[in-house]
């Protein structure tokens, strides 16, 4: 995710101004005395609609297919600033927060935060889809491999966030050393710029500039969609712990809806696109890479985590990651510090197979 704790220090000094709650529409309309009865619910929206694709799916086939209103929520979606992420979360503007990456998670109960992800929301890393970041450099240069890199720059709009540990970690699996390399700021309107007059030799470019550059012919050494090398869950919405205990029942319902919302995804995966296109929250003209790697059409490889269950074998991978970063210390925290299926109607059924 784009967002990091690079501005955690806000969470612990900063009060958020009010969120901006923008409601869409249901698709199906319920009788006033249904309505009054649904229970309102503050929930992530990303600031001028900003990676939907990174982890807002689910939430919006949620509210479309109505499985919000099935359990008595009455979904709005808050625009809030991503620098404003956490603080929202703990002082209340927020009650649920998608985009909460498990690497994200890792560090920020490390730094202080009281939250955990209580879902599994996001749509996985999976070395047969596209997964929405790539280190990209200029085709007709000398890098072509990571360890050409050695001694070079590494050009992004974000040197915190976890797309910088995502791509230092593959460079480390080829021999390139964090000290190995230099990671510089660069404002996202002039990443290609720079790259192209030499200023740096590398960049972290996020969907759609990966795109965009993909198809002028750049090369792209790594997509983040292989970390893994396998189907791996990558994060959810989390929930302040504060909220967790004072509200159960919304935390039940919140992600009741979510694992409807999960296996209906699973069985329509092209009418979810279709979903994003028609909310406008995708932008045609970068479909379907977006998605596939393939340049095909044909969606049937994306998979979200089944029933939004998380995987403590796979927040442990995240959290190997981190702490191979130094991001955090090793063995401080363990894997169940950062999420909770508790409230997950199939978590029983899951755990006896």
């Amino acid at each position: 995710m784009r967002p990091s704790i690079a501005t955690f220090s806000k969470f612990l000094t900063g009060v958020i101004a009010a969120a901006t709650i923008i409601v869409g529409g249901l698709v199906t309309a319920i009788p006033p005395a249904a309505a009054e009865d649904l229970k309102p619910v503050k929930i992530f929206f990303p600031p001028l609609n900003v990676g939907w694709t990174r982890g807002f799916e689910l939430v919006e086939v949620a509210k479309e297919q109505g499985y919000f209103k099935k359990y008595g929520l009455d979904a709005q979606f808050a625009v809030v600033p991503w620098d404003q992420y956490s603080v929202a979360l703990d002082s209340g503007s927020l009650d649920f927060a998608p985009f909460a990456d498990y690497a994200y998670m890792v560090n920020a109960v490390d730094k202080g935060l009281k939250a955990k992800v209580v879902v599994s929301s996001t749509l996985p890393f999976n070395p047969d889809t596209a997964g929405g970041q790539a280190l990209v450099v200029r085709s007709d240069g000398s890098i072509k491999t990571p360890e050409d890199l050695k001694g070079k720059k590494i050009g992004t709009e974000y040197p915190s966030f976890s797309g910088v540990w995502y791509a230092l970690d593959w460079l480390s699996k080829h021999g390139v050393a964090k000290g190995d390399v230099q990671v510089v700021p660069v404002p996202e309107a002039q990443l290609q710029q720079v790259l192209d007059q030499g200023g740096v030799d590398a960049i972290i470019a996020y969907a759609p500039l990966n795109i965009t550059l993909e198809r002028k012919g750049y090369l792209s050494l790594f997509s983040v969609a292989d970390i893994a090398g396998r189907f791996v869950t990558r994060g959810g919405t989390m929930a302040s712990d504060k909220f967790i205990a004072e509200h159960p029942d919304l935390v039940r319902a919140y992600v009741s809806a979510i694992s409807d919302a999960a296996e209906w995804a699973n069985a329509h995966p092209a009418d979810v696109i279709k979903l994003g296109v028609d909310k406008g929250r995708l932008d045609p003209q970068f479909l379907p890479e977006l998605y596939t790697k393939s340049g095909s059409k044909d969606y049937s490889a994306l998979r979200w985590p089944r029933y939004g269950l998380t995987s403590e074998k796979d927040l442990a991978f995240w959290q190997e990651l981190v702490e191979h970063a130094g991001i955090v210390p090793a063995g401080k925290h363990k894997p169940t510090d950062f999420y909770t299926n508790e409230y997950n109607p199939h978590a029983k059924d899951a755990a006896a197979k």
